[in-house]
C-alpha cells in the first residue's frame, strides 16, 4: 500500500530553495494539488528569498495520446521529466497568522495534483485516524549529496493534538522529524493527503529531531487557498459547492 502512494504522488513533490535573511540557504518542501498551486508551511517561505523551485521525480501519467505502454497494460502512458518551476503568485499565507499554511502558484501545471482529503476539523473522529499507515515525502538535506533528493519515509499517526497555541487539529506521525520535510506531504492509507508537514514538536528549542513531527489537517489548507481564490478546480469536486463562496 505505502508503496504504491509513493508510485503515484512522488511526482507531485518540489523542493523549494530559499534564502534567509542571514545570507545563509536552506531547503523546503511543498507538494502540488492542481492547476499550478503548490501547498507548503508557511515558515518555509516567510520572510525568506525564494531562489528556486523544482520537481526531482521522473514519472509516468495516463495519457490517450502517449507512447508509451506498463507491464502490458493496453492504457498509454506519458514520461514527465523533473522541471524548474517558474514562481507566477505568491506566496499566500493563510489569514490567520498562527496557522503555518502557504501556498505558491507556479506557471506549470502539467504536474501530477495530490487529492486533498475530506475530514474537516469537526468530522475528525481520532480513534478511526489512530494507527492508520503513512507515507511522508519531502527533502530534508542529505549531507555530500550534490542535489535535492526526494526523500519517502512510511509511519503511522500516534496521536491527534489540539495545540493551545494555534487552532486545527494536528496528527503526530512516527516518522523522524527532519529539517526539510516542512510543508511536506502526508499522505494517508486511505489514498489522499492527511495534511501538510509543518513543525517538530520540541521542548526549550532542542534538536528537530528529539520532537514529534506533526502534520496540520486539511481545513486550514482549503481555508487558505479559498480566501486567496487560488483553490484548484479539481479540488471543488464533490463537495456540493461548499468552496465555491
Amino acid at each position: 500500500m505505502v508503496k504504491s502512494l509513493y508510485e503515484s504522488y512522488r511526482g507531485a513533490m518540489a523542493y523549494i530553495e530559499v534564502e534567509l535573511p542571514n545570507g545563509d540557504r536552506s531547503i523546503g518542501s511543498a507538494f502540488h494539488i492542481g492547476e499550478g498551486v503548490f501547498v507548503t508551511a508557511k515558515h518555509v517561505v516567510n520572510n525568506v528569498k525564494i531562489l528556486s523551485m523544482a520537481t526531482t521525480e521522473y514519472y509516468y501519467t495516463p495519457d490517450d495520446n502517449g507512447n508509451a505502454t506498463i507491464n502490458g497494460n493496453p492504457q498509454k502512458y506519458r514520461g514527465e521529466l523533473p522541471k524548474e518551476l517558474t514562481l507566477k503568485e505568491g506566496p499566500f499565507f493563510h489569514p490567520n497568522g498562527l496557522i503555518d499554511v502557504a501556498a505558491i502558484v507556479c506557471a506549470e501545471k502539467d504536474i501530477i495534483p495530490i487529492p486533498l482529503g475530506r475530514h474537516l476539523d469537526d468530522w475528525i473522529n481520532n480513534s478511526q485516524f489512530i494507527m492508520a499507515e503513512t507515507v511522508v515525502m519531502g527533502y530534508p538535506p542529505i549531507p555530500f549529496s550534490q542535489e535535492p533528493l526526494l526523500i519517502v519515509a512510511k509511519g503511522e499517526i500516534n496521536a491527534v493534538v489540539d495545540k493551545y497555541n494555534a487552532p486545527h487539529p494536528h496528527f503526530i506521525i512516527s516518522t523522524m522529524p527532519k529539517g526539510g520535510f516542512s510543508g511536506g506531504l502526508c499522505l494517508i492509507e486511505w489514498q489522499f493527503a492527511l495534511g501538510v508537514i509543518v513543525e517538530s514538536l520540541v521542548n526549550n528549542n532542542r534538536e528537530t529531531e528529539l520532537g514529534f513531527m506533526s502534520v496540520i489537517t486539511i481545513e486550514p489548507i482549503f481555508n487558505c487557498l479559498v480566501h486567496h481564490n487560488i483553490l484548484p478546480k479539481i479540488q471543488k469536486e464533490g463537495w456540493g459547492g461548499l468552496w465555491d463562496n
